[in-house]
């Protein structure tokens, strides 16, 4: 008991509706945010970057799918970042070998979004070991992963393999961001990401099944 007791946790002081739906996160460890394309993921994990720049924590988010393509410009445009503002590090290229190399420097990144696992393991050679020796590695810093889905699992052996390492697992429907991890999320659990479609959609839905589709969490 003693060495847990002895055992120092640094959180993420959310607050507002970060707070409702998230709680104060360890900042360390894995993350994983996973859902069906369309239905607000990449939104959602700017908004998340934005609001951990705007809390001092230092960000590196690498975009490996869309790159700096023009979809992915808007969607940094729509969540209100600006250059002369945010302070997050954008990049479509790396290495396991360079990103271990970045992390080990000092002030490198307190959080690092990746987008997607799946590029991450498929195109740059990354295998699930690998992922989960670099969080061990760094234990001070916070891993976060963007997933596509297979039906409602994360697809392929590596994402579903990151995602049993993680304990903040967050599932995207509908422009809903709803915490369904290990441990204690925030008293409401969920995040809107975006009212106007959230309510669409939710409206839809109930009109077509005749009420809400809530996800189920399988470990």
């Amino acid at each position: 008991m003693k060495n847990l007791e002895d055992i120092r946790h640094e959180y993420i002081d959310f607050d507002g509706e970060w707070y409702q739906a998230f709680g104060r996160p360890e900042k360390s460890g894995c993350w994983i945010i996973y859902g069906k394309s369309g239905q607000g993921k990449s939104s959602f994990a700017l908004q998340l970057a934005r609001k951990l720049d705007e809390m001092g924590m230092r960000v590196l988010y690498l975009t490996l799918e869309m790159g700096g393509s023009t979809d992915f410009l808007e969607s940094v445009r729509d969540v209100g970042m600006r250059s002369d503002i945010n302070r997050i590090i954008f990049s479509d290229d790396t290495t396991f070998e360079d990103l271990d190399e970045y992390l080990g420097k000092q002030r490198s990144a307190d959080v690092i979004i990746i987008d997607s696992v799946q590029y991450f393991t498929d195109q740059c050679g990354v295998k699930a070991d690998e992922i989960i020796s670099l969080r061990k590695k760094y234990p001070r810093k916070v891993f976060i992963f963007i997933s596509h889905v297979d039906g409602k699992e994360v697809e392929g052996q590596a994402a579903y393999r990151v995602k049993r390492d993680s304990f903040k697992r967050i599932y995207v429907q509908g422009f809903k961001a709803t915490f369904v991890g290990r441990g204690k999320g925030g008293p409401r659990g969920f995040f809107i990401i975006w009212a106007k479609g959230y309510q669409e959609y939710h409206l839809k839905n109930i009109e077509i099944n005749g009420t809400e589709e809530e996800h189920q969490e399988a470990d």
